[in-house]
């Protein structure tokens, strides 16, 4: 038997969202007229009314389904459910380097208050004893890696806190109480460190125990460059013991966190050191062998990159000899950060920068290990080259030029080493906008220069252009404009008309023709097209032919200067 009746209005915001009860109301068209209203005005995806029913028998409403209006409803993909096995079970899980970067994240303000890293709190039991008062931060920790978790598997968040608070309190107890232990030697620096470090080795757990004995050097100061004076002495002490290796492995762990630490790198280099001589130092430690090759076909790669100090010397020499190669891939990944940056590498010398990212590329190629680290490499100088070609950088590069030559020579120098179609063509731009200045082709013309001076730069100019690597469109806007002037050039001085009074043989005469024909005493356009048209009205002519045609010698002497200017096969 029928009771009570009403109708009830559902709407979705999304076609993903769930049914959302909006309102519900005793007369049908009303409701039917409010659903709608909340379609035509967009402010719901799909609408529902349905009327409800009390069944005096069931006690029970009844929902029949009256109208359906809107975008049909997608239903989300289902998680695919994943392992509800933890990824770490034990304190010594903590230990690996997945585990170390996400307590370095989920850590990372408690431990740059304490000065410290990752592998100084899985070592020191002062900082796990600081840890363990500090109830909110762990705590805190613990919920950055709760919550994620929870979401992926579906468990329990309050669980995964219990799990993960259980294990650091384990991991917490197991340091304090092997620090209580002695199980953590003192390392003597002064004294015998391989027969130290090989005592260690005695222990069941020999890198946890020696890692323990390293983080109380660590200890003795916040700052990162002096946490690694005694890393390096170690390292360099026991690296020409083949028996040692293991220890080797194990220093490498805490010197690539203080690499990796923020505001590391700079501690480590020291404040003096200016960006781009931090880079260079690095670049020794990512690819030194090659650098070392380079610098023998160019000594301008070795001046641009000097080598690093001593310390950073030990770590770069550890490298080449096949040690810390997870150091090697820290301090590449340090490079590329600061190619990707913003910040100038040498911002009182652009010249010197432009020398030093050329080195770089050069070096870190030529070093490369991998094809992805070559993409990554070319990657970060497209970056660079972004900044390179900006107003700001093309103004301090050409400020102080002497001359409006010299300032196309430095913007020339730019284009040959940006890379990237974009940054490529933002440097061609500022090239034209130079060349077409009437500063400069007032300077070109200036009568009191030599003019055979003036079209032989040119030509240098020309030739530079085709190396620097621009689109085909630029390259010939570049060198046409080159070409006019020097055309201009030829005749304001009467050019071909003085060579043919000049001369006072033929082959004098022809020498020095082709010498324009084929760009080398002048730029290639109008002017050597001049001077092809000459060329062969001049072997037209009997005398000049009957000269040549009597001195092999001479002919010998002008062919390849004929096939050049293509005017013989």
């Amino acid at each position: 038997m029928a009771g009570q009746i009403h109708y009830e209005v559902f709407s979705r915001k999304t076609p993903q969202a769930g049914w959302v009860l909006q309102n519900a109301l005793d007369n049908r068209d009303v409701a039917l007229a409010q659903a709608r209203e909340l379609l035509t005005t967009r402010r719901a995806a799909a609408i529902k009314v349905t009327k409800e029913v009390f069944s005096d028998d069931t006690g029970e409403f009844r929902s029949y389904t009256l109208l359906t209006e809107g975008l049909p409803e997608v239903k989300s993909k289902p998680k695919v459910a994943t392992s509800a096995e933890p990824v770490c079970t034990s304190p010594q899980d903590l230990y690996s380097r997945h585990a170390r970067e996400t307590i370095a994240r989920v850590l990372e303000d408690w431990l740059r208050r304490q000065g410290a890293t990752v592998f100084e709190l899985l070592h020191s039991p002062v900082l796990c004893e600081r840890l363990d008062v500090s109830t909110n931060d762990l705590t805190h920790a613990i919920q950055k890696i709760a919550i994620p978790e929870s979401e992926e598997t579906g468990a329990s968040i309050h669980e995964i806190m219990r799990r993960w608070t259980t294990l650091s309190e384990k991991a917490i107890n197991r340091v304090i109480g092997d620090g209580r232990k002695k199980t953590f030697a003192d390392i003597d620096l002064s004294g015998d460190i391989p027969a130290q470090v090989a005592r260690i080795a005695q222990q069941p757990e020999r890198a946890y125990a020696l890692g323990g004995a390293v983080a109380k050097l660590m200890a003795v100061d916040r700052n990162s460059g002096r946490k690694l004076a005694p890393l390096t002495q170690i390292a360099t002490t026991i690296a020409e013991k083949p028996e040692l290796k293991w220890a080797l492995d194990a220093i490498e762990t805490p010197v690539v966190e203080l690499f990796a630490r923020k505001g590391g790198l700079a501690e480590i280099l020291g404040g003096e050191v200016s960006i781009g001589d931090g880079l260079a130092f690095l670049t020794h430690m990512v690819s030194g062998d090659a650098i070392a090759r380079l610098s023998d076909l160019d000594a301008a790669i070795g001046r641009a990159l000097p080598p690093p100090p001593a310390h950073l010397e030990d770590f770069a020499r550890l490298i080449r000899r096949g040690h810390f190669r997870d150091l090697r891939l820290q301090a590449f990944r340090n490079v590329l950060s600061e190619l990707r940056g913003v910040k100038r590498l040498k911002p009182e010398d652009p010249v010197g920068e432009i020398d030093l990212l050329r080195a770089m590329a050069l070096a870190l190629t030529a070093g490369s290990q991998q094809q992805t680290e070559r993409e990554d490499i070319s990657e970060a100088f497209i970056e660079r080259s972004k900044m390179l070609v900006s107003s700001t950088f093309v103004e301090g590069l050409t400020h102080g030029a002497a001359h409006c030559v010299e300032e196309i020579e430095r913007i020339l120098w730019l284009c040959e080493n940006v890379v990237g179609p974009a940054n490529k063509k933002q440097a061609a731009r500022w090239l034209m906008s130079s060349l077409t200045a009437h500063r400069f082709e007032n300077d070109l013309r200036d009568p009191k220069r030599p003019a055979g001076q003036r079209l032989q730069l040119l030509a240098h100019l020309q030739r530079r252009i085709a190396k620097a690597s621009l689109s085909e469109s630029d390259t010939e806007a570049a060198q046409g404009r080159l070409g006019q002037i020097g055309a201009q050039i030829a005749a304001d001085i009467h050019l071909i008309p003085h060579i043919l009074k000049g001369s006072k043989t033929p082959l004098q005469c022809m020498l020095a023709l082709l010498s324009f024909a084929t760009g080398q005493a002048g730029p290639q356009g109008a002017l050597s097209e001049m001077a092809k048209a000459e060329v062969m009205k001049q072997l037209r002519l009997p005398d000049v032919r009957a000269s040549l045609l009597g001195d092999p010698a001479a002919l010998g002497q002008l062919k390849p200067l004929l096939v050049q200017a293509g005017l013989a096969a």
